[in-house]
């Protein structure tokens, strides 16, 4: 280990760990649709691993992947931006192949972040895409920088409209980061989920990898967005969210969705939880897919 690899805050509780859960990572890699390419920007907060697919002239789409997740996850959504240009971004701190030499902490230092990732890209502007925390990076991001948003898509996205339930998360979750046990880590992965419903081995080998293996570095918490920030955001919105969804009841967030975003597109994806992406792959891809087609 080089003298500069020892600034990088500890993501992984060991070398041995580290491997491990790279291994699932690319076994998880194995399952993308298209070709890809993987780059690494440079960010104040680490460099950035992405993964990049579609045309490089295509328009730019970023996709924003979840809390104690990674980019691996979009495997499914992909499929629905052929002609399109993808970078989805791991998020330093998080369970992925980006380091952090610095923690995102606030709700400002995200926002510095997401600036530097656009940047390093060379995109003045672009499209987004996020699930659940990714969904919030992206909010946060739009209220902040209306400009630089083309279109924005939250995939049930975590606070933002309401309250995180962190009494809820504590009790279903948090057991499985502090003590993990693979048996405890797919019964909180699969109360996400709509009833009935398990996530796919090759998705749950790598989420059992990290959480094994795993301590996140980004600890800046999710929070509601005022109605008025989203005033001056003048891009298209489109908001997803499954009807068994965990973090927030659907019709209420629907509902507080239309009253900061009144001319968004909202749409139930049934037959979903939290995963909807994964439960319902079609049925959200069909949304996503009408949605980034649309003419502005």
């Amino acid at each position: 280990m080089t003298s500069a690899a020892l600034d990088y805050l500890p993501v992984f509780k060991s070398e041995t760990g580290s491997r491990v859960f790279m291994e699932a990572y690319e076994q998880l890699m194995e399952y993308w649709p298209t070709e890809y390419d993987t780059m690494e920007i440079q960010t104040e907060f680490g460099p950035c691993h992405l993964i990049a697919s579609g045309p490089e002239e295509g328009e730019p789409i970023l996709m924003f992947h979840g809390m104690t997740g990674n980019s691996a996850l979009w495997y499914p959504t992909v499929e629905a931006l052929s002609g399109f240009r993808i970078y989805c971004v791991d998020a330093p701190g998080d369970f992925g192949k980006s380091k952090a030499v610095k923690r995102i902490r606030t709700p400002e230092d995200a926002v510095r972040w997401m600036d530097q990732v656009l940047d390093a890209l060379g995109l003045a502007k672009a499209n987004f895409i996020g699930h659940s925390m990714g969904g919030w990076f992206c909010s946060n991001y739009a209220v902040a920088r209306p400009e630089r948003i083309k279109r924005l898509a939250l995939l049930a996205p975590v606070a933002t409209f309401l309250p995180a339930p962190f009494g809820k998360l504590l009790i279903k979750v948090y057991p499985a980061m502090l003590f993990p046990k693979p048996s405890r880590i797919r019964r909180a992965w699969n109360w996400f989920c709509s009833k009935g419903y398990s996530l796919p081995p090759h998705v749950m080998d790598m989420i059992i990898a990290a959480y094994s293996h795993g301590r996140s570095q980004l600890p800046v918490v999710p929070r509601v967005i005022e109605k008025e920030a989203w005033n001056k955001l003048s891009a298209p919105v489109l908001f997803l969210v499954g009807d068994e969804e965990k973090i927030y009841d659907a019709e209420q967030v629907k509902q507080r969705v239309s009253e900061s975003l009144p001319n968004s597109t909202i749409c139930t994806i049934y037959g979903a939880g939290h995963c909807l992406i994964l439960e319902q792959k079609a049925s959200v891809n069909e949304a996503i897919r009408e949605f980034v087609l649309r003419p502005l």
